[in-house]
């Protein structure tokens, strides 16, 4: 009985040393908010690129129909679908963390000559 009193510290003090050696594994930068909110906004833009792909099929399939109707696709959406282009192209650069910066809300939107 005595025995078993005894391994119950030594039990718990290895336990604690364990739990001790794995927060040290734990880096830095895991541990700071910043690393949670970029990963929470990755996968926010990462739906909204989702949502933005069926603007997209609307905008194709509105040019179409000017395109049989008009014989030449709508200006108005042409500018519109460059500016689009522009925007995915932002979100991707930061979900793949090619860029740091932050798509809009959080900068402007790009304009028409951004490439």
């Amino acid at each position: 009985m005595t025995e078993d009193k005894k391994k119950q510290p030594d039990e718990a003090e290895a336990s604690t040393e364990e739990t001790n050696t794995f927060r040290d594994v734990i880096p830095d930068k895991v541990k700071h908010p910043s690393t949670w909110i970029t990963a929470g906004l990755v996968i926010l833009y990462l739906f909204l690129l989702g949502f933005l792909d069926f603007i997209l099929w609307i905008i194709a399939a509105a040019q179409f129909l000017f395109s049989v109707f008009t014989k030449e696709p709508s200006a108005h959406l042409s500018k519109f679908s460059i500016k689009l282009r522009n925007y995915i192209v932002q979100i991707i650069d930061f979900v793949t963390y090619s860029s740091s910066e932050r798509p809009f809300p959080f900068n402007s939107l790009p304009s028409e000559d951004d490439e």
